[in-house]
């Protein structure tokens, strides 16, 4: 992660709450590694090869605000 993620986050973390943080890497982080596992079965990429994090980090954003009602009652 680069500082443009860190940044990203930390605006996320304001807007949602710092609660919703883990729960945005953690979605991002799954999203992340399943689209790029197929590329690294193919020889497309290596394991040393970056990827950019931003993208994956919105879509986690936008699948908490989808399910943020759910989330809470898993919390509860």
């Amino acid at each position: 992660m680069g500082l443009g993620d860190a940044k990203l986050l930390s605006a996320m973390g304001f807007w949602f709450g710092w609660v919703s943080i883990p729960f945005i890497i953690f979605f991002s982080s799954a999203i992340a590694l399943l689209s790029v596992i197929p590329d690294l079965i193919k020889n497309k990429k290596k394991l040393s090869s970056q990827i950019p994090f931003g993208p994956y980090i919105i879509i986690g954003n936008i699948i908490f605000i989808t399910f943020v009602n759910k989330i809470k009652l898993f919390l509860i």
